[in-house]
């Protein structure tokens, strides 16, 4: 019998900077998202989600909740970037990846099917 291996996710937690925590708060006040434009360090995701676990605690309790969620998109020409966003107010994924792509001056991919995406079986 072989032996498997397990690989476990690993959590990387980030520490944020008040100087950081700040900036982001004023971005997601004024357009509901904070993106690398605003924070550089947003090109890493293990930045970007520690980030939005420190929004979220640090709105807890006070009048500017709201879910606060991070993921990577990819654009066109293979452009990958990370965006945090208050989903209370951008409702979906795809609100999201086009206001980062409107914000950042990125171009949308373009989506193709493949000849078996369109078969219906």
């Amino acid at each position: 019998m072989a032996e498997e291996t397990v690989k476990k996710a690993v959590k990387v937690v980030v520490d944020i900077p008040d100087a950081d925590l700040q900036i982001a708060e004023k971005a997601m006040n004024d357009q509901s998202f904070v993106t690398p434009k605003e924070l550089p360090q947003l090109t890493n995701i293990d930045y970007a989600r520690s980030l939005a676990a420190a929004l979220t605690k640090a709105r807890e309790g006070k009048a500017e909740e709201g879910y606060i969620y991070s993921e990577e998109f990819d654009f066109a020409g293979g452009e990958i970037e990370n965006v945090v966003w208050n989903m209370d107010t951008i409702k979906t994924r795809d609100d999201a990846k086009r206001a980062l792509a409107k914000h950042m001056g990125l171009t949308m991919p373009t989506e193709t099917l493949s000849a078996a995406d369109k078969e219906t079986f």
